[in-house]
């Protein structure tokens, strides 16, 4: 059975703890950074890998789409509730949250303190 690999790509990070979202670097993996004044932004440390038997695929993708979530982390950067903002289809849509919610973030910091974050994580998905 062919398998189809999610490569995840995060857009953008927006932190409910502040008003201006994290660019990611061109070059690197994210790293912990300041998002604004006194808050540093959650760094993805860990993504298991996510697959999708190419029978659950839509007969009518042929090109790699997205699957987009708006997921919300807690204070120790795991997820806790995630959102599909833009859908596949109900049974990929599924994997990908599966998945997703085994990933591990670093927790974003206010004033040397852990606080929860909001961030849009874009994954790919290939057939």
């Amino acid at each position: 059975m062919r398998r189809a690999l999610l490569t995840t790509l995060l857009s953008s990070i927006a932190l409910t703890a502040a008003a201006a979202p994290a660019t990611q670097p061109d070059d690197a993996a994210p790293t912990s950074r300041a998002v604004s004044s006194g808050v540093t932004a959650p760094r993805l440390v860990y993504t298991p890998h996510i697959s999708v038997p190419a029978t659950e695929l839509p007969l009518t993708m042929f090109t790699p789409s997205y699957v987009v979530l708006d997921v919300n982390l807690d204070e120790t950067g795991s997820p806790r509730e995630i959102r599909v903002v833009h859908s596949i289809s109900q049974v990929v849509d599924a994997r990908v949250i599966e998945g997703v919610r085994q990933f591990r973030w670093s927790p974003a910091v206010l004033n040397n303190k852990t606080v929860p974050s909001e961030l849009t994580l874009n994954v790919e998905v290939q057939r």
